[in-house]
């Protein structure tokens, strides 16, 4: 079968999926890389040595399996993890880095022959589907520990790591944490990125934030669990050149501002401790959206230690809170806040400025980022990463 590194968690899945590949494309492998969800073409979930599926693959696909997709009731995600491996077993891929889409145990990614289980933080989110309490969420992810498959653990929660333990026991998995396989030293954040040491090799990762140096490390380990041949010369050019937009991404230098798709209480607080870390004296500002299944008090609390200003914007979907109840929400809590009708319309305020402001961090979904991309005439992806 198709060998795969298999990652789930709470925050941090798809960085760490995109370290992952890249390391493994330094080796000079033929590297299968699946994410989710995609921030301005589908395209992107699906890649061979960087570059998306072609249309004329999926489309191809659908045609012959049309009937079939529709006979089983496949839904968009079980559908598209069909595409993945079809396509990356027609291709030959030495080896594939699959990102759970949600959960673990019931994703449909959970048919891969893992050769590595990897579990980034994990915390509360989607508790609609994955159970109210950390410990029935862990429970949810640890379902994709395969029986004798090793697992690496990023670090968790006293009452997380409890689950993992007793999931890797009961299926006879070797557990290792990240602390143990790959140690890093000397990490300091820099403004256009991360930089830390593997023993003696210094390593300049090009994504920026405290969080990212926790999935650079996850990533090393999970492939030094995979082939331990693998070198810290060639981690290093796998690293420096990995490529993963919207996460902590700076879109602009007038006005300072930073797109992150965090969209859950601890992703939220990560990015914003890694600025406030940088930027220490800075006011910051926030232009931000929710979906409904959010947990807004939770949210709301990270905000209120942090932001001076919030412009709430509604994406076009129906999942999503309207401007307008978020600001009201906010302002019940004593944070300054104002309504925008559109993604494009809040940017405008955003890049108009305001004098209580330095920086702006855009926030909350994935949903915003083509608007993002776009209104600061960023190119999101010319076809590789």
């Amino acid at each position: 079968g198709l060998p795969v590194i298999h990652i789930a968690g709470t925050n941090g899945k798809g960085s760490t999926a995109a370290m992952a590949a890249s390391i493994l494309r330094a080796t000079g492998r033929k590297v299968g890389l699946y994410t989710s969800p995609h921030l301005v073409r589908f395209n992107e979930r699906i890649r061979i040595g960087g570059i998306p599926i072609p249309d004329e693959w999926i489309v191809s696909f659908l045609k012959k399996y049309r009937v079939e997709i529709d006979t089983l009731g496949s839904t968009f995600f079980e559908t598209t993890t069909a595409i993945m491996f079809s396509y990356f077993a027609d291709e030959a891929v030495d080896i594939a880095v699959v990102e759970v889409g949600m959960g673990g145990r019931l994703d449909s990614s959970n048919v891969s022959e893992s050769v590595v289980s990897v579990l980034t933080p994990i915390d509360f989110d989607h508790m609609e589907f994955l159970g109210g309490d950390l410990p029935s969420i862990a429970k949810e992810k640890c379902g994709i520990l395969k029986r004798d498959v090793p697992v690496v653990t990023a670090p968790q929660r006293k009452q997380v790591m409890s689950v993992i333990k007793s999931s890797s026991k009961e299926k006879g998995c070797p557990l290792f944490l990240i602390s143990e396989v790959c140690p890093v030293t000397a990490a300091v954040q820099k403004t256009d990125g991360s930089r830390f040491a593997i023993g003696e090799t210094s390593i300049d990762l090009p994504l920026f934030g405290k969080h990212q140096v926790i999935n650079a490390q996850t990533a090393i380990a999970a492939c030094s669990l995979f082939d331990p041949k693998i070198g810290d010369d060639v981690v290093k050019t796998g690293l420096t050149k990995v490529v993963w937009p919207g996460r902590l991404q700076k879109l602009s230098g007038n006005p300072l501002a930073y797109y992150d798709v965090g969209h859950n209480p601890h992703g939220i607080s990560a990015a914003v401790r890694s600025l406030r870390e940088i930027f220490p004296k800075a006011n910051f500002g926030a232009v931000c959206g929710f979906k409904k299944n959010k947990d807004l008090d939770s949210i709301t609390t990270v905000l209120k230690q942090y932001f001076n200003q919030i412009i709430t914007v509604q994406p076009s979907h129906a999942e999503f809170h309207s401007a307008e109840t978020v600001a009201s929400f906010l302002k019940k809590v004593g944070i300054p806040a104002e309504a925008c009708q559109s993604v494009t319309e809040g940017l405008k305020r955003c890049k108009a400025g305001n004098e209580s402001v330095d920086l702006w961090l855009i926030f909350g979904t994935h949903f915003i980022a083509e608007d993002v991309f776009s209104f600061f005439h960023f190119p999101f992806d010319k076809g590789e990463i």
